[in-house]
């Protein structure tokens, strides 16, 4: 079997649930094969690669300048490959195993401050009332963008203030959107209370959904979505749109330090953090598959508060009287 034709049948085969991959993750990594491991490596019979070619190309793409976190990502591509390859009989070994990979040095999460989130909501709620509540549910329960995008009303329980986070909008070149299950982590699919400001701001939200539905004769069909470009929201909306308002927004008023959807996980986590809320409670909510990752979000922001107690240490010593 080539390596081509292993890469190919493990990216086609189920996942570990059951289920087919994602296809805009398979999109992407069959993207990096074709880029990266195929013109020098699809041909090859997999059972002759050794690990020293491997180090090897790992160690020419980083020279040609790719990323060290893109070649990690090539990788766990090939070694995935080859690992679900063995288990079937496939091939022999894995030589990925003992390839030598770049290390990656992973950069803190940055998080937006309380204040500055309150200036772009006040701003929002008053010029695109649609962003202002992509925000303040990205910022308030975490959610990541292509959750933004799935979320259903039919997931939104308003009198009990829930929300339940099982889809998420995913968009594949040249395929379009697709509806896939969300990342769950340990904790399952996460069902999230929310603050009355929140109800009250989706509320609104819905009654305006209610209202263009009665204009056209209509009513609002089951399963519509909070966020759409269709007037009856059957549709959900591309999450590469909600990236683009929240932008042209910030582009609009660079008075005030700008953020992303991405940066508003981290927002919630460090809240969580400054809250007293332990690990475990921010994994759950986060729904993060790993503790780790969690961790890394409240290490940032000890490390920030850090900087700020010394900086306000400095300020004090320097002080004259």
């Amino acid at each position: 079997m080539t390596v081509g034709a292993l890469i190919e049948q493990s990216l086609n085969s189920p996942t570990k649930s059951g289920r087919p991959g994602e296809p805009g993750s398979r999109y992407r990594e069959r993207r990096r094969y074709e880029i990266h491991v195929q013109p020098g490596f699809g041909e090859r019979i997999a059972d002759s690669i050794e690990p020293y070619e491997l180090t090897l190309l790992y160690d020419s793409l980083i020279a040609k300048g790719l990323a060290a976190s893109s070649v990690k990502l090539i990788h766990a591509l090939i070694q995935g490959a080859f690992a679900w390859g063995e288990k079937r009989g496939f091939v022999l070994s894995n030589p990925a195993r003992l390839a030598e990979c770049p290390s990656v040095r992973m950069e803190p999460p940055s998080a937006p401050s309380m204040e500055t989130v309150k200036r772009h909501l006040h701003i929002l709620h008053e010029d695109d009332p649609e962003t202002a509540l992509v925000v303040r549910l990205a910022a308030t329960i975490g959610l990541r963008r292509n959750e933004v995008a799935g979320l259903r009303w039919d997931h939104v329980d308003l009198d009990k203030g829930l929300v339940s986070i099982t889809e998420g909008i995913t968009v594949t070149p040249g395929e379009g959107t697709s509806v896939t299950s969300t990342k769950t982590g340990q904790h399952g699919h996460g069902v999230l209370s929310i603050d009355e400001g929140l109800i009250d701001l989706l509320r609104d939200a819905y009654e305006r959904l209610e209202k263009v539905a009665a204009h056209l004769g209509e009513q609002v069909p089951s399963g519509a979505y909070v966020f759409s470009s269709d007037p009856l929201h059957g549709k959900p909306v591309n999450p590469d749109t909600l990236t683009k308002r929240l932008k042209a927004h910030m582009e609009k008023h660079p008075e005030v330090p700008s953020f992303t959807l991405k940066d508003l996980r981290a927002f919630t986590a460090t809240m969580l953090e400054a809250s007293g809320a332990d690990i475990t409670t921010a994994q759950a909510v986060l729904r993060h598959q790993s503790g780790q990752t969690t961790m890394g979000y409240y290490r940032a922001a000890r490390m920030e508060r850090v900087r700020g107690a010394t900086v306000g240490l400095g300020k004090q010593i320097a002080q004259r009287r």
